[in-house]
Formats: structure tokens, C-alpha cells, sequence
């Protein structure tokens, strides 16, 4: 049981991620360095965010 809510999980999560980049694709406003946020460490992630909404 637990593989399954993992394995469904992972593909959510993949799905939202191939949204995402889609969207950043189209956008010509979208700025490069978001493409790469994702392999960074949740606390500098959660800066950003946080700096993004001031």
C-alpha cells in the first residue's frame, strides 16, 4: 500500500512539474533561473518564494 500513495505521489508530482516548465517555456516574461529551482535546498526555495511575494 505504501509503494502505491508513493508511486502516486511521484507521478502528481512529475505532472506538476511538466506543467510548470511548460508554462515557464511560453512565458517570455519567465525568468531563466526558475528552470533550475527545483535542485536547489528546500530553505533556499522557501527564500525565494518569500522574497518573490514582497
Amino acid at each position: 500500500m505504501t509503494l502505491l500513495i508513493q508511486r502516486a505521489n511521484r507521478r502528481d508530482t512529475l505532472a506538476l512539474h511538466g506543467k510548470l516548465d511548460e508554462l515557464l517555456r511560453v512565458d517570455q516574461r519567465a525568468r531563466s533561473e526558475l528552470t533550475r529551482l527545483d535542485e536547489q535546498e528546500p530553505e533556499t526555495i522557501a527564500k525565494h518564494r518569500d522574497a518573490e511575494r514582497t
